[in-house]
């Protein structure tokens, strides 16, 4: 992988801000691996927190794809106070907007969007 320092110290500036921070950028620029980046840092660092990244194009999500069944799943998964959600092209999944937003509120969470 390709070191992004520049990016990855952004991503760190606004770390457990309550915004929700989203990595843009044209098609194969990166997005993903900064997320993928992000996501060891987070493992390494936070572990009194879930880390819980989902990458919407892989096949092992296909039965997230609306917002009620990636609730569910969620919910499965969060085991501690505090939660890092990190979701590769989240705008596959039906509605997304309304569910992530709904995670904001209903965890205390720190959300990363990339796609």
């Amino acid at each position: 992988m390709i070191e992004r320092p520049d990016y990855f110290s952004k991503l760190l500036a606004f770390k457990d801000q309550e915004s929700i921070k989203v990595i843009t950028g044209v098609r194969r620029s990166g997005k993903s691996t900064l997320l993928l980046m992000w996501k060891d840092y987070l493992e390494r660092e936070e572990t009194n927190s879930d880390v819980i990244y989902l990458n919407f194009e892989h096949p092992a999500t296909f039965h997230l794809h609306d917002g009620a069944s990636l609730l569910d799943y969620l919910k499965a998964k969060v085991q501690r106070k505090r939660v890092y959600f990190l979701f590769d092209e989240i705008q596959i999944v039906s509605g997304w907007q309304k569910y992530v937003n709904g995670l904001r509120l209903a965890y205390n969470c720190d959300i990363y969007l990339a796609g």
